[in-house]
């Protein structure tokens, strides 16, 4: 008899759905993403730490080690970047990608849009921390330095919140007066 092992049973937390600046700026490339929620899964925690949690080797990358409180904080990322990469493939599969300023460094987080008949999400894929600012251009290599990825049809957005010091928000977001940013686009 095999003994079933849970460690590696897939275990997955909602953590919102997508915003609605997101959707239709995704739509403009052509990705249908209304409805979707974003999630983080086991798998995508225990990679992170495996591969970006380690102080030592994420120093001598020029990066931060990735800490269990930076998971909290990706709801944050989500919904108010600085820059948000949108139409980039990698494997024949939608990506996006997320940045953004925080006290304690900047936040890189990826997702991969899952459209099957039974998940609809935005899965949480990889994140890494650095401690200088990531601006579009330096986005555009970070994510074009491994030539996998096909930025053919991707856009960056800034929205206009978080730390962008070239997008202000006049009414800061609260929750009275969730964030609605227009955004700003701008094409690789």
């Amino acid at each position: 008899m095999k003994v079933f092992d849970n460690f590696n049973q897939l275990k997955k937390w909602k953590i919102g759905k997508a915003e609605k600046w997101l959707v239709d700026h995704a739509k403009s490339v052509g990705i249908d993403i209304d409805g979707f929620e974003h999630e983080i899964t086991n798998h995508f925690k225990n990679h992170v730490l495996k591969k970006h949690g380690d102080p030592k080797k994420e120093m001598m990358r020029g990066q931060i080690a990735v800490v269990e409180d930076d998971f909290g904080k990706i709801s944050d990322v989500v919904k108010r970047p600085d820059h948000a990469m949108i139409g980039a493939k990698r494997d024949g599969k939608d990506v996006l990608y997320y940045v953004k300023k925080m006290e304690d460094g900047t936040t890189l987080y990826v997702e991969e849009v899952l459209n099957g008949a039974e998940n609809k999400s935005l899965r949480s894929k990889t994140m890494l921390k650095r401690e200088k600012d990531v601006n579009e251009s330096k986005l555009k290599n970070i994510v074009s330095m491994n030539n996998k990825t096909d930025l053919s049809k991707a856009k960056i957005i800034s929205p206009g919140t978080g730390s962008n010091p070239g997008c202000k928000t006049e009414n800061p977001p609260t929750a009275a007066n969730p964030i609605q940013p227009t955004g700003q686009l701008s094409t690789l």
